[in-house]
């Protein structure tokens, strides 16, 4: 049985299991705000800001924001020790990669827990049911049944498939609820794609997914882009440097037409359109299947098995053009990287270094979940890195009074955090100003729903409330 939570998922394999999950998702994923640097500097892992939309989507009055039973430290800590118990595991859900996933883990990184990678290490495979629908449907139309948006696209939002398919176990946005749902659709794949479903499972983790590239070579990949889920007949040729992304040919295209060509226009071609080339990201859960399906469909039909081979078997034969490819795509890379010099926040570092955390590093982070604030304060300046050490003051911040900390670490972070709230400029994070003017834009978007204006004056009245604690910092 599957289960998915707002936070996490979990693949629960034994029906015992169920009661505990619920229980667990029926404490419900509540956040504190007894500091504004909790909504405004946490909340949103990626862009600092209070996720407005997704807090009306779920209909979360203003009420519940000054009732949280725990903190966003303390939710962190509880999150991933229960997630713990159940290691290894597929952690699954519904469009899970595309934010869930990086919320959690950004969340565990900014609250010193050095498993950020939880999901997906230590046997933890990660899985997402959405593509895996997708490829499903454009191979059996059948598989299930959906409605068209307003592209005339199928869509696949889970609320919109549990509505069509008549398996909408409650109100949609709700952790069970959507929980249940997702189980209907991984049913449905499972019982009308079930190829398609093996194959979702044998890309749940990184390694897995390198295994089966390296074994095809040449081999099917489902894309999703402008609102349709298309099959592309591939073939392997690098790994790419620095990402370790594989990088496959397009066999629709002959190569041929490009090998021939020299330095410049071979990289005009790579960048444009059509592309030539595919990048699979072995952390995204890929639909990656047998060669012969893919066959089936335009264009790859009309080219045939052994045009197809041959094709693969040119790039082969031609090792200095791959690499050639590698090394313009390589130097693409290094142009975007030089381009963006802009120093970022120590929250968006959180793949500065990868998995390479330094064991006096870690040590101290386990340490600084045990230690009274004495002892956390003690910490503070033995991190090797200034990141850590920037994350503990937050935390210190947001879970100690004024009265608990020293009174030049309380007055640092407060201007800290007033500087950000207030400005007035563009900025990665949230502001006071971008709040109002956002809330603002939902109000005219549900200018005829008086539960969502309703809702969306007592988010304005609180942040009012909340700004005046830092207008004078």
């Amino acid at each position: 049985m599957i289960e998915s939570m707002s936070n996490g998922f979990y693949l629960v394999n034994e029906p015992a299991l169920l009661k505990e999950v619920i229980r667990f998702l029926q404490k419900g994923f509540s956040w504190t705000t007894q500091r504004s640097s909790d909504i405004f500097d946490r909340l949103n892992s990626q862009e600092h800001k209070i996720p407005i939309g997704a807090m009306l989507v779920n209909n979360i009055p203003p009420e519940i924001l000054k009732k949280a039973p725990l903190s966003h430290y303390q939710l962190v800590l509880e999150n991933y020790k229960w997630f713990k118990k159940f290691t290894p595991s597929y952690f699954t859900g519904y469009n899970v990669l595309a934010f869930d996933i990086e919320f959690y883990r950004r969340m565990l990184f900014k609250s010193l827990i050095p498993d950020w990678y939880q999901t997906n290490t230590r046997g933890n495979k990660l899985h997402d049911v959405l593509p895996h629908v997708r490829a499903a449907k454009y191979i059996n139309r059948n598989v299930i049944a959906t409605k068209l948006n307003a592209k005339g696209n199928d869509s696949f939002k889970l609320a919109d498939l549990s509505e069509v398919g008549n398996f909408n176990h409650g109100i949609s946005h709700t952790s069970i609820v959507d929980c249940l749902n997702t189980i209907e659709v991984a049913k449905k794949i499972k019982e009308g794609a079930p190829e398609v479903w093996e194959a979702s499972l044998k890309t749940a983790h990184r390694t897995d997914a390198e295994k089966i590239i390296n074994s095809k070579k040449v081999f099917t990949a489902f894309e999703y882009f402008y609102g349709k889920s298309r099959p592309f007949v591939q073939k392997h040729i690098f790994y790419h440097v620095p990402y370790r992304w594989s990088i496959s040919w397009d066999l629709k295209h002959h190569p041929r037409d490009y090998i021939s060509l020299d330095r410049e226009n071979l990289s005009k071609a790579l960048q444009s359109s059509p592309k030539i080339i595919r990048t699979l990201k072995h952390n995204k859960n890929n639909v990656i299947m047998d060669k012969e399906l893919g066959l089936k469909y335009e264009p790859y039909d009309k080219i045939g098995i052994n045009e197809i081979m041959e094709r693969s078997k040119i790039l082969d034969e031609n090792p200095k053009f791959i690499n050639s490819i590698s090394s313009i795509l390589e130097d693409l890379a290094r142009e975007k990287q030089e381009s963006n010099q802009i120093e970022p926040l120590f929250e968006e570092t959180i793949y500065a270094g990868g998995l390479n955390i330094s064991p006096k590093d870690k040590e101290n982070m386990m340490k600084f979940h045990d230690v009274d604030v004495k002892g956390k304060l003690g910490l503070i300046e033995k991190f090797t890195e200034e990141r850590y050490s920037y994350f503990a003051k937050c935390l210190l911040y947001e879970e100690y009074s004024k009265k608990e900390l020293p009174e030049s670490l309380y007055n640092e972070m407060h201007r800290h955090f007033a500087k950000r709230l207030t400005s007035t400029n563009s900025e990665k994070w949230e502001t006071f100003a971008s709040f109002y003017k956002e809330c603002d834009d939902h109000r005219e978007k549900y200018k005829d729903d008086e539960n969502k204006l309703k809702i969306l004056d007592g988010y304005n009245n609180y942040v009012e409330e909340m700004e005046k604690k830092f207008l004078n910092a």
